[in-house]
């Protein structure tokens, strides 16, 4: 009896281990552990432009009260008044470069969700024929922007290579 006992445990222990490393079924990336090392943003959006390059990009600085923090609040409204652990957003200096990229690191998964919404709603805008969109500009936004979430780390991009830029990003949490 005592070994039927020890070999169904046994069992169940392998069928958990087994259970736990199976992939998700909604397909999104796994969460970075929480004693993982932090993810530089500046760093890897650094290595993004110079591996990919942008027309023009800026960063919005929300510390530039005179043209980051206006920048950001007519860009992304919302995003300068959280509370995050960091932010990296580049605008394209030419409206119509099409262009952009924004990552963001949240303090809770609450906060993500707000970033990612935030993120998503400058996809929805840029995507659309509307005051100051020019054609090119919505057809690139519609074909290659993404919004793409890792744990607590948010990013945007619209850029000719986003599906490589995504790859990049989903790598430094596996």
């Amino acid at each position: 009896m005592k070994k039927l006992v020890s070999l169904c445990t046994a069992a169940v222990l392998c069928l958990t281990l087994l259970a736990s490393c199976a992939p998700k079924p909604d397909g999104s990336s796994p969460s970075p552990s929480p004693d993982a090392e932090p993810v530089d943003l500046a760093a890897f959006a650094q290595s993004v432009q110079t591996s990919h390059p942008f027309a023009s990009l800026e960063k919005a600085d929300p510390a530039d009260e005179e043209l980051g923090a206006i920048m950001l609040e007519n860009n992304y409204p919302g995003l300068k008044d959280m509370d995050l652990e960091q932010t990296e957003v580049y605008l394209p200096m030419i409206s119509f470069s099409g262009g952009e990229l924004a990552l963001a690191q949240a303090k809770s998964a609450e906060d993500a969700a707000k970033v990612k919404e935030i993120f998503q709603a400058r996809v929805d805008a840029k995507g659309t024929d509307g005051p100051g969109n020019y054609p090119e500009e919505v057809e690139m936004w519609q074909r290659s922007a993404q919004v793409v979430e890792n744990g607590n780390y948010i990013m945007l991009v619209c850029h000719d290579d986003a599906d490589a830029i995504v790859e990049e990003f989903n790598a430094l949490f596996a």
